[in-house]
């Protein structure tokens, strides 16, 4: 599995734990690890049918 595949896997794994409460929310964005010392944030924006979708990574600076 590619890196971009991988990070785009865990993040939407994770997502359910993001979600804002608030449901006009239309972004949202969240850092991860994977080891051994690899961050990465990810963003998410809400489609026309208000479903989460994957947007693009950035590996996060420590």
């Amino acid at each position: 599995m590619q890196l971009d595949d991988q990070i785009k896997a865990i993040a939407n794994t994770l997502l359910p734990s993001f979600i804002p409460k608030d449901s006009k929310e239309s972004n949202l964005s969240f850092h991860f690890t994977l080891p051994p010392d690899s961050s990465y944030k990810v963003f998410f924006e809400k489609d026309a049918q208000s479903k989460w979708q994957f947007i693009r990574f950035e590996e996060a600076v420590r």
